[in-house]
């Protein structure tokens, strides 16, 4: 652990009674000036009784607002220190840092452990000694900058397609090593605690199954539901584990059929054209009848390259376009309400026309395609299915057909367990939605036609809501031009759009000084909100004084890869 970045004097220690001279008494304490003081006073303070005793404001005050111990209070807030100047710790840095020895801080890893639990910290696996080095996490840090205490994540009144999601969120923590074993059936049991009534969690708690087995049988349950995949390869199963030798005794048991999961006939060897798989497995019909019958299971495992992004997820913005784009999108946004949106398939369907709605988003880069699609998504409480184009392109010929094929089908599948509709949206879909290549010959140029083509195919047939947002649409085939039915160009804002968008996303900004910049600088929406950002971890690490308007102009002149002309600008 570094020192603090700008390490601000105090009073000698035998003056007990005295805090850092950077907060009064009187004055309010805010969660960063909690932290800052706490930080300061522990340096070499070895957790002495005059460290708690000079302390005991910052750190009740720290403590009562994220509802944790006072010793988690101080814990967290160094390891906070480290994460603002982008470093990550262990204990033997907390040692150091407090000036005592490593075995008095490691007897407080319960305390470490229950903020990991909280999610306010996250583990990170050190492969040069085999520990684990800690970091804050994300959300939190975020709250911490609006001064707000952190919430845990509900997971409660989740749909069964929410469930699998929501756990692979959790075990993807452990994928990447930033949550043990132990952690991540602790946050699994949470999440089935908070879904009893789900039929899922009520058939699978029913059979009475180990926290390690119904964490496997859930991992492939997820696969199966969510991706369509139906062999799972001993790899992907055996990460769940953290120490090697569970791992290894998990993969003899599968394979000499010791395992309490292949004994009682719910996970079974994989077979290809009659071959029994060693290394992959797959759920008995046993498995899918009891515990997934509310599902309808598309048996593909070619479904790659698919995300789902939920509603409530979405963070809510501001978005300013000129007067025909943003017509286009309030109307959008009042067909998928769902009360219109059900009434017109109903109308589509008694009139024999289709009941699928295409829409093409295309415009320049940064001008506010793909967050349109989110907005209207939140607006209308629908999920995003998103489609990864580069991963959905396998580089084995015959393979990305079946991937687009399945994609399709998923989409099918995720909506009929859906609460409403979900979007599917073909982001950067350049790449397949062009021109198709006539008389081709070379294997790439036809298997590019077999992908558009069934493309083309699922937009006659599709029964939902399809976005496909794109930069180049001069390139693209007349085929698809004529199958969306909706249609937005998206241009770079002019002056009046530029003005609102710098003054939405820095509200300190004065309407004449957002004048200026918008004057100055010929920024798409998604280049103003780069710089803004930029700005946002400048406040947070060094505090709003760093944000200076040298420092705005700074970053303004380096959005721009081409030299443009800067001008002063100011606060007024």
């Amino acid at each position: 652990m570094k020192k603090p970045l700008r390490r601000l004097k105090i009073q000698e220690e035998t003056e007990t009674d005295l805090v850092p001279d950077f907060v009064d008494d009187g004055e309010e304490l805010t969660l960063l000036t909690a932290i800052n003081s706490i930080v300061t006073l522990a340096e070499d303070s070895a957790l002495s009784n005059s460290f708690f005793e000079k302390a005991d404001r910052f750190i009740t005050y720290f403590s009562e607002r994220q509802d944790i111990t006072k010793i988690q209070a101080v814990l967290l807030a160094l390891f906070i220190e480290s994460s603002a100047a982008g470093n990550k710790s262990d204990f033997s840095d907390v040692a150091r840092y407090l000036d005592c020895n490593n075995v008095q801080v490691l007897q407080y890893k319960g305390e470490v452990d229950e903020l990991v639990r909280k999610g306010m910290l996250r583990m990170i696996k050190n492969n040069m000694n085999r520990s684990y080095d800690y970091a804050i996490t994300q959300g939190f840090m975020e709250n911490l900058a609006k001064n707000e205490p952190y919430q845990r994540k509900s997971y409660k009144n989740a749909t069964g397609i929410q469930f699998f999601q929501y756990f692979y969120d959790i075990t993807h923590l452990r994928h990447e090593d930033e949550l043990s074993s132990e952690l991540m059936l602790e946050e699994i049991g949470r999440l089935m605690d908070d879904n009893p009534d789900l039929s899922y969690v009520k058939a699978l708690r029913g059979i009475g199954m180990s926290a390690a087995s119904e964490a496997v049988v859930t991992h492939m349950c997820r696969h199966l539901v969510l991706c369509g995949t139906v062999n799972i390869p001993m790899s992907h199963l055996v990460f769940l584990f953290d120490e090697q030798h569970l791992k290894y005794d998990f993969d003899r048991a599968m394979s000499d059929g010791r395992h309490y999961l292949v004994r009682n006939g719910w996970v079974e060897n994989a077979f290809s054209e009659g071959f029994r798989e060693k290394d992959e497995y797959q759920l008995t019909t046993k498995s899918r009848e009891i515990l997934l019958q509310e599902f309808e299971i598309k048996q593909t495992d070619c479904n790659k390259g698919c995300d789902v992004i939920q509603s409530d997820g979405i963070a809510e913005k501001d978005l300013f376009f000129n007067n025909e784009v943003k017509h286009q999108l309030d109307g959008l946004a009042e067909l998928l309400d769902e009360s219109h949106y059900l009434s017109i398939c109903d109308r589509l369907k008694e009139k024999g026309h289709r009941q699928g709605f295409a829409c093409l988003f295309y415009g320049a880069p940064g001008t506010g395609k793909t967050e349109s699609v989110l907005q209207l998504a939140k607006k209308t409480d629908r999920d995003i299915m998103q489609v990864n184009i580069s991963q959905v392109k396998s580089m084995w010929v015959g393979e990305s057909e079946k991937n687009i094929k399945a994609i399709f089908d998923r989409y099918r599948a995720v909506a009929k367990n859906s609460k409403r509709v979900p979007i599917l949206l073909f982001n950067e879909a350049d790449a397949v939605i062009g021109k198709r290549k006539e008389g081709a010959e070379r294997s790439v140029d036809k298997m590019e036609n077999s992908i558009q083509n069934i493309i083309l195919q699922e937009m006659e047939s599709l029964d939902g809501i399809m976005i496909a947002t794109t930069n180049l649409v001069q390139n693209m085939d007349a085929a698809f031009e004529r199958r969306f039915l909706y249609k937005v160009k998206f241009e770079k804002p002019e002056l009046a759009q530029r003005t609102k968008i710098w003054q939405s996303m820095m509200p300190e900004l004065s309407e004449k000084t957002a004048e200026r910049l918008a004057s100055a600088y010929d920024f798409s929406g998604g280049q103003i909100e780069n710089i803004t950002r930029k700005c946002d971890i400048e406040s947070i690490l060094y505090g709003d004084e760093f944000v200076t308007d040298e420092k705005i102009e700074q970053y303004c002149r380096e959005e721009n890869i081409v030299k443009t002309r800067a001008t002063r600008i100011g606060f007024q």
